[in-house]
């Protein structure tokens, strides 16, 4: 692969997970504002004609399924949990965006304490979706260590 398309896959994934922060905050807002009452409702709306065609629709099962497990009361922890995933999430795009040179530093460590929660979680809780948040953490950071590498070697060779 070339420079240029490690440092544009590098650009897309720290912008993804900038938006990912944009949308756990966007997710705090919503159960802050008590909207978890009203999912269960809404996946049935929103599975209704697939399971009209097929009653045994895995997927449109497990959507009902998840949201019926959605607490309606108690948000607290998930409102502070989103919120403050989604702010870290985009201080580290941003940092890692600036092109700041400490924000390569930063932005391992906090992918890498992510990392460690997300496994522990997974092993207490489970959930696929937790392995998928791993390994794109994974992923950034391994870009993150590479894009580092790449500007330090190109400071070192016009100098």
């Amino acid at each position: 692969m070339t420079d240029q398309f490690n440092h544009r896959l590098f650009i897309a994934t720290i912008a993804a997970k900038g938006m990912l922060g944009i949308l756990q905050l966007f997710a705090a807002i919503v159960v802050y504002l008590g909207a978890l009452q009203y999912l269960p409702s809404f996946a049935q709306w929103l599975v209704l004609n697939e399971l009209a065609e097929d009653p045994n629709d895995y997927i449109a099962l497990k959507i009902l399924q998840l949201a019926g497990t959605a607490p309606a009361t108690g948000t607290t922890f998930y409102t502070t949990y989103f919120a403050a995933h989604g702010l870290l999430h985009i201080a580290v795009a941003a940092a890692l965006l600036s092109g700041a040179s400490w924000a390569n530093h930063i932005a391992v460590v906090v992918l890498a304490l992510f990392v460690i929660y997300q496994v522990f979680e997974w092993i207490s809780v489970g959930g696929i979706m937790l392995i998928v948040l791993t390994v794109i953490d994974l992923a950034v950071i391994y870009l993150t260590v590479r894009e580092h590498r790449h500007t330090r070697r190109k400071i070192s060779n016009s100098s």
